[in-house]
């Protein structure tokens, strides 16, 4: 099985040394959490959960993933451009789930109105996993060669694409927990990554465009977030490439009190102007608690300044639209050039619509025939939604033919790269354990209409479970943050 270490085994002595280390490392570097959000606790940090070592991760699938995100991002632009094909992608969802129809209600409010402002900046993050399809033959790096592997796509965030922050910072402890180890390592293994610098970059451009340096950059973040120092790298990052730019975090609520919409649809918090509104909340049912959240939501949509995401930009990633791109001629019909539309499509796994009707019966009916061949994804951010095996089956079996199962598709499952590694988390002692990982590419893009004001690739991220566990998210304590160590195959 594949390990960075060539599967060394470390006495308790060793691994109490390296593990002591790395945990100080995380809390004097910035690698944490803040779980407890009681005032009295406002002072007090927990280490991020993350892997004592890199995993491994072949060269050619991190490069495949690399070169197709500018293709994505472009692709994603453009859906979220086209008011035909999210309404048709979304049609038979809109009517049997209430979130998206709220986020629809938003879009067509201001689509009617006309958008204050036409340019937009996106944020995203491309999530794949390596799929393994011969188990076999393993290299000598303990993985199967790159004939038995394929990148294939998970989901597309293009709301709040958390961890760009914090995973620079776990590269650096990686590197660190390496050389403990005694481990030697070049460059081009362990690459430099800090994608919260690209991010911010994204973020600075449009303060720039909107035009007024008095202005501000609001972030929308929850009353309570555990994953607060990811939202901060994200700022301290801005303010280290315009030490000028005032940012300000806000919640729904907040918005709604202080808020208001001024002159030519100026977005007004408190006295200050606000230049581009960037959302780490806002991406699921559980942020709006009431009716002045969603009012809350809307004034910031009809206001002049520069979102990041539009709601526009929301909907296009939800999960029906991964889903309908899939089709024939989906893809073709916003990219024109031939091999970025095949960099795009060899990276879809199997994906299947539930609409009523035969092609939804089928599958159905496929999907209960072999329950550990899918997973049943519905149009939500954040993990800890997806269906899998016989929950799976059972809730196909209830809903029937209904339409409440056209609030979801259906996936291929992926069998991903089993790897060995040392899994660290606050109040749990780490064990060597067979892991799995996926891959995060990050991403940022800039248009104005037809015009691509930006589109770049600034980082990457590894997130890593105990192989078996079928959901992924860290901050609920299930997956890890990690880092590649790349391997030639």
């Amino acid at each position: 099985m594949a390990t960075c270490l060539n599967d060394h085994q470390f006495t308790d002595g060793q691994m109490k040394k390296i593990l002591n280390k790395a945990t100080d490392w995380a809390l004097t570097n910035g690698l944490v959490f803040k779980p407890d959000q009681r005032p009295e606790a406002v002072n007090q940090a927990v280490c991020a959960p993350f892997t004592l070592f890199p995993s491994v991760v072949p060269r050619h699938m991190l490069q495949q993933a690399k070169d197709c995100m500018k293709d994505f991002n472009t692709l994603m632009y453009r859906v979220a451009q086209d008011h035909h094909f999210l309404e048709q992608s979304l049609r038979s969802v809109i009517p049997v789930d209430p979130f998206v129809r709220r986020l629809w209600d938003i879009y067509t409010t201001v689509r009617t109105e006309g958008a204050a402002q036409t340019i937009s900046v996106d944020l995203f993050r491309n999530d794949f996993m390596m799929n393994v399809t011969d188990s076999g033959t393993k290299t000598s790096a303990g993985i199967p060669p790159s004939s038995a592997l394929q990148l294939k796509q998970i989901e597309f965030n293009t709301i709040s694409a958390s961890f760009a922050g914090l995973v620079g910072r776990t590269g650096l402890l990686h590197r660190y927990t390496l050389d403990l180890a005694g481990k030697d390592y070049t460059a081009e293994e362990m690459p430099d990554n800090e994608p919260a610098l690209g991010m911010a970059r994204g973020l600075v451009t449009a303060w720039e465009l909107y035009g007024n340096p008095e202005a501000i950059i609001l972030f929308l973040v929850s009353g309570t977030e555990a994953n607060i120092i990811d939202q901060r790298w994200l700022e301290l990052k801005t303010h280290q490439l315009n030490r000028k730019i005032n940012i300000v975090r806000a919640t729904l609520d907040d918005v709604h009190t202080k808020g208001s919409l001024g002159e030519d649809k100026k977005f007004f918090l408190d006295q200050s102007e606000v230049a581009v509104v960037y959302l780490r909340a806002g991406y699921g049912e559980n942020s709006y608690t009431s009716e002045k959240d969603w009012s809350a939501r809307l004034l910031m949509e009809r206001s002049r300044s520069i979102k990041c995401p539009t709601v526009r930009s929301q909907l296009s990633g939800s999960k029906k639209v991964q889903q309908e791109l899939a089709r024939p001629g989906a893809v073709e019909r916003f990219i024109q050039d031939p091999a970025a539309v095949h960099r795009i499509r060899q990276t879809f796994a199997g994906l299947y619509s539930l609409d009523k009707g035969s092609e939804g019966n089928e599958a159905v009916k496929m999907a209960i025939e072999s329950p550990d061949k899918f997973v049943l994804k519905p149009q939500r951010e954040g993990g800890g939604h997806n269906l899998y095996g016989e929950e799976m089956k059972s809730t196909l079996e209830k809903i029937g033919t209904t339409q409440e199962r056209e609030a979801y598709i259906l996936m291929e499952r992926i069998f991903p790269l089993p790897e060995k590694n040392y899994m660290v988390k606050e109040g749990i002692p780490p064990m060597l354990a067979e892991t799995v990982s996926e891959m995060g590419i990050y991403g940022v893009h800039i248009g104005e209409g037809e015009k691509e004001i930006a589109n770049t690739v600034c980082g990457h991220m590894l997130r890593t479970k105990t192989d078996g566990m079928d959901e992924g998210g860290i901050v609920v304590g299930v997956a890890v943050l990690d880092t590649p160590f790349v391997v030639d195959v």
